[in-house]
């Protein structure tokens, strides 16, 4: 692949995959909307748990598979053995989910009487969590596949279909929380019919007994790949999701709602833009090292992704920690805006984990996914210890400084072990440029909102503030443009 056809195609599968994230970040800010005024903090904290609890099972159970698809598909393309993979992987999917689905029938009788708040939740949460898996590894498949623009259409379709019958739900058949979870669980499984489609899902079992072999060998490789990822998932689940639960525990459902209300802008704050960009270029890069697998290549490759993500990260970052109470209120009301202020910590932390994603690549492409997970560990345990005293002290504002604790201790081990295998050269003379002059760029705009716009509408100060990127883009094209083109297109 020519480095202008490389150039070309990041370019435009970051652009396509800007709705693949841009579309479901508007329907839930929207449904987030709608929950947080129809419905009190303390039951939008209870429904947090319940979705938490749906992310960390699906996640576990599906998350593995993804990343080992993502590794091991392009060898079984490039093999010419695709229908074997994608025979094997069915396989793999259905005894997962007909396993989950039979551990939830026997649990149910013995649910515990303190969870009897959450027995609404739970038939439709388990649904969910199986039509997760489905639409989280099949997803995969068209990523790896450089399938951009269907992946995009899929996205696009649920999120939209999804805001519909959650309303039709809501407003015509069940005025509750519980509502938002068959909504969910209805788009997504309309979605994923032609997903099955394209991974020949009903071609699965021809051939049962010459396949048998091949299924274990397949098992056994995802196994072996994928298990330390398991471990992985559930630490970087404990780093996103239990300070929900440990504040429930130690405070109340009423700041669990608030601090997962604002959590939800400063996650969005950096993956609307972020993610299509990682998106696209994670799968150019498995399937390019079946061409070029030179180290040092691979390693070039990675440090330029990593400050092509610190030039486009940053000024967003800046922008939503100025304008934080702002976006809080017109979000999610003035019940939530006492949250608002973890939305520059989580950011930070964010950005580390983001920029981090860039050193795994290097651990994924040696398959080293056993050190990911001890690093992951490391930082969940970290995070966790820190919970222990933070939030009893602080509440959200404690659980929001572990977890970026957390987010910045997995990097920096990351960062500093990955010279044992591939290196990851983190640009930070790049890194300071940038930061100096989004600081230089939005010192303005911070002290125009303080000082000269303090009775002004939430919605005015934030499109007051628009021309920051303006003047960031303009600085970036003036200092920077070869550097970029080169990091693009460098091979």
């Amino acid at each position: 692949m020519s480095a202008h056809i490389k150039s070309n195609r990041i370019s435009r599968d970051t652009i396509i995959y800007i709705p693949v994230f841009l579309a479901p970040a508007i329907i839930n800010i929207i449904l987030l909307m709608i929950f947080t005024r129809f419905f009190s903090p303390k039951e939008y904290g209870t429904y947090t748990i319940v979705v938490n609890t749906t992310i960390i099972l699906s996640s576990v159970l599906a998350q593995w598979i993804v990343l080992s698809v993502q590794r091991f598909r392009p060898e079984y393309s490039h093999n010419g053995t695709i229908r074997e993979f994608n025979r094997n992987l069915n396989r793999l999917l259905l005894f997962i989910s007909m396993g989950f689905l039979a551990a939830a029938v026997i649990f149910y009788p013995f649910l515990p009487s303190g969870l009897v708040s959450y027995r609404d939740y739970y038939w439709s949460s388990v649904l969910l969590i199986i039509s997760t898996i489905y639409f989280t590894v099949l997803g995969g498949v068209y990523q790896v596949d450089l399938q951009s623009k269907q992946f995009r259409n899929l996205n696009v379709i649920q999120s939209i279909m999804k805001l519909v019958i959650i309303l039709i739900f809501v407003m015509a058949i069940y005025y509750s929380p519980v509502s938002f979870i068959w909504g969910t669980l209805a788009a997504q499984a309309l979605v994923t019919i032609p997903m099955l489609r394209y991974a020949e899902t009903g071609k699965m079992f021809r051939s049962m007994k010459a396949a048998k072999d091949s299924f274990f060998g397949f098992g056994k490789k995802f196994w072996r790949y994928g298990f330390p990822l398991i471990g992985w998932y559930i630490g970087t689940t404990v780093m996103n999701l239990t300070d929900r639960f440990m504040i429930e525990y130690f405070r109340s459902s009423h700041e669990v709602g608030i601090y997962s209300a604002n959590f939800t802008i400063a996650v969005q704050a950096i993956a609307l833009i972020c993610n299509p960009l990682f998106f696209a270029i994670q799968p150019i890069m498995m399937n390019e090292i079946q061409q070029h697998s030179e180290q040092e290549h691979i390693e070039r490759r990675i440090s330029n992704f990593t400050h092509l993500f610190i030039i486009i990260a940053m000024p967003f970052g800046v922008y939503f920690s100025i304008y934080r109470h702002e976006i809080s209120e017109l979000l999610l009301g003035n019940q939530f805006t006492s949250g608002a202020i973890i939305i520059p910590i989580l950011i930070i932390g964010f950005f580390a984990w983001n920029i981090g994603l860039y050193g795994q690549l290097a651990y994924q492409i040696a398959k080293r996914t056993k050190e990911m997970f001890y690093f992951v560990f490391i930082a969940a345990l970290t995070n966790f210890t820190l919970n222990l005293y933070f939030i009893p002290k602080w509440g959200f504002i404690g659980a929001a400084i572990s977890t970026t604790i957390g987010f910045f201790v997995y990097s920096g081990l990351l960062a500093a072990f990955a010279h044992r295998f591939i290196k990851w050269k983190i640009p930070w003379m790049a890194f300071s440029k940038v930061f100096l002059l989004v600081l230089v760029v939005g010192f303005p705009f911070f002290l125009a909102k303080a000082l000269y716009q303090v009775n002004v509408s939430p919605l005015l100060k934030m499109i007051s503030g628009l021309p920051f990127f303006l003047i960031y883009a303009g600085a970036v094209f003036i200092l920077w443009k070869n550097a970029i083109r080169e990091i693009i297109s460098s091979s």
